[in-house]
């Protein structure tokens, strides 16, 4: 019996060929340092986010979204009831606030404050109690909160945990807008707002990172606001979901930067683009 002839190496490469029965495939050789797809991704990523920043101080707006005192601190359900179905599992969250997210928004408070840029709170919770003016998604968690503490997850407006944390309080003029939805344009009179001061550009901070703050961030770019979501001044409850959130959101509706990258570009001499930082998109660790 005659042994079954070798096809050419060219037959055994076609895209859709039919390799013949006894030949072996060739494996074709690999680049040198090849990437794999999800590295090709970031690499489209860095590329896009290096691209300049029109960002005006006179037409740019600090949105703080959701940094209330039972997100930002602990002993209130909405950590307690991650705490209890699996045992420390906000306690990274609440350092990173602490020591990363809250240090980074004041730094913006302080640029912002002193330019004279508008700057807008978000506040989510119930106006008339038991969640009935909520989404369902957000009942869900006070059916959990009940089931698993026996208590609800998001207070009434007027219960002291609801009010934004005292490490960055509001000053006069600085409104805390009531919202009852993830992004904060859905439910507020925000849109309006922004457009009535000549708002152009945004600048997102505050918690959480995957949730308010993305949905906050691409609500702000579907108006055609130049939107920034700045790294370490957001945060989730684990630093893969929100390094995911921020390369999500960058590969397609705006800019990713640290809190010092925004106080450059917004300090800078007109027509200048400060030097970038390589991180400005990875989670800063607390």
């Amino acid at each position: 019996m005659h042994p079954t002839p070798r096809q050419p190496d060219f037959y055994v490469r076609c895209a859709g060929a039919r390799v013949m029965p006894g030949v072996r495939r060739r494996k074709l050789p690999e680049k040198e340092n090849a990437m794999n797809e999800h590295e090709q991704i970031l690499a489209v990523i860095r590329a896009k986010n290096g691209s300049p920043i029109p960002l005006d101080p006179r037409k740019t707006a600090l949105i703080v979204v959701d940094m209330q005192r039972y997100f930002t601190q602990p002993s209130f359900p909405f950590t307690e009831v991650f705490n209890r179905l699996s045992p420390g599992a906000a306690s990274g969250y609440l350092k990173r606030v602490r020591h990363v997210v809250i240090p980074s928004i004041q730094k913006l408070l302080t640029c912002f404050r002193a330019l004279g840029s508008p700057i807008v709170f978000t506040a989510v919770g119930t106006e008339v109690g038991q969640g009935r003016d909520l989404p369902w998604w957000l009942r869900s968690f006070d059916e959990l909160g009940l089931a698993t503490l026996g208590s609800r997850i998001w207070p009434t407006v007027d219960d002291p945990s609801w009010q934004i944390d005292e490490a960055i309080l509001p000053q006069a003029g600085e409104p805390v807008l009531s919202k009852f939805s993830a992004g904060a344009f859905a439910t507020t009179g925000l849109e309006q707002r922004l457009r009535n001061q000549g708002i152009e550009a945004v600048v997102v901070t505050g918690v959480s990172s995957d949730v308010c703050v993305s949905t906050t961030a691409r609500e702000a770019a579907d108006r055609d606001f130049r939107t920034i979501v700045v790294s370490d001044g957001c945060t989730t409850l684990s630093e893969q979901m929100h390094q995911a959130s921020l390369d999500t959101f960058n590969i397609a509706f705006g800019w990713v930067r640290t809190a010092d990258e925004v106080v450059a570009l917004l300090e800078r001499p007109a027509g200048t683009e400060p030097a970038r930082s390589a991180d400005a998109s990875k989670p800063s660790r607390g």
